[in-house]
């Protein structure tokens, strides 16, 4: 059945001349920001909920961070502080993504157990809310290679998320829950319209609903691009807005720039913001700063 699906998305891209083959729109910046924080930060997913930005860190576990915007820096301030009890025989949890719901409780997908943690939002208790999510994608060709497994979360309604793989191949898993039945639709998803640099694997590092839109952050093409659902309910890359400018100019680029940076995503009315996990690499221009950083960009049309 993928034959069909791949068919029908080349029709609907050959009939959607608006943007097909057309190359991203450049962001334009408002404040691009360091970020300070606790010691190994990397920050890891971007969520916001009324109008506060807030972030997990692979490094630091049992923690959302809430990220304060100051006049000349951005600062990860733990927010909350939550247990895990079931660890699985391994307490390194990799926090690889976070979203919210209108209440404020977060959803943590975790690279390690490939499983979603539910966190209560006064972070008093947690839970694990599907089982081991793995053998789906493995099913449909995902996880084929080490640390290259989820790397983003949003979710879309209620009970019902969306998860990206990261690369080699990348895709995306839907998972519904409802009154204890899981269902899951994995995919691979290696086709692009954007240019990635030669070297590197396509890839997707985050991702963020705005009012029933969807949004991913294809980290090594520097872009942010709308997924839209084709005539048989796929997602499809939509348009795309880059910040690859920003990423590579000489006062914000790093020394190793093999592979991007950018780990998280999210959105509001007016802004676009893109939060990098730099390893704790320098930046160019500044070798005694290894801050990660925080880019608020202008959205186009807004």
């Amino acid at each position: 059945m993928k034959w069909i699906s791949h068919i029908l998305w080349l029709f609907w891209v050959l009939g959607s001349g608006s943007f097909a083959g057309e190359p991203a729109t450049p962001l334009t910046p408002e404040r691009i920001l360091p970020v300070d924080g606790p010691a190994n930060r990397q920050p890891s997913g971007l969520t916001i909920w009324q109008d506060t930005l807030f972030t997990v860190s692979d490094r630091h576990p049992n923690t959302v961070f809430r990220l304060e915007i100051r006049e000349e820096s951005a600062a990860m301030i733990p927010y909350r502080n939550f247990p895990v009890t079931e660890t699985f025989g391994n307490d390194w949890l990799d926090f690889e993504g976070i979203t919210c719901d209108s209440a404020g409780n977060f959803y943590i997908v975790s690279e390690m157990h490939s499983r979603i943690l539910r966190v209560a939002h006064d972070g008093q208790s947690s839970g694990w809310i599907t089982p081991d999510l793995k053998p789906y994608g493995e099913a449909e060709g995902l996880f084929q290679v080490l640390n290259a497994y989820f790397e983003g979360i949003t979710l879309l309604a209620p009970g019902h998320f969306l998860l990206c793989a990261e690369r080699q191949p990348r895709g995306l898993m839907e998972v519904r829950l409802s009154d204890d039945k899981l269902t899951v639709n994995a995919t691979q998803f290696e086709h692009s319209q954007f240019t990635f640099p030669e070297g590197v694997s396509l890839d997707f590092a985050g991702l963020y609903t705005d009012r029933d839109t969807v949004y991913v952050l294809e980290r090594n093409a520097y872009l942010v691009a709308r997924l839209v659902r084709d005539a048989a309910g796929a997602f499809q890359e939509g348009p795309g807005w880059s910040f690859r400018h920003i990423a590579l100019d000489p006062r914000y680029r790093y020394r190793d720039m093999q592979y991007g940076h950018a780990e998280g995503l999210c959105l509001d009315r007016r802004l676009v913001y893109v939060i990098f996990d730099n390893n704790g690499d320098f930046r160019e221009q500044s070798p005694g700063d290894n801050r990660p950083l925080l880019l608020i960009l202008h959205r186009p049309g807004f």
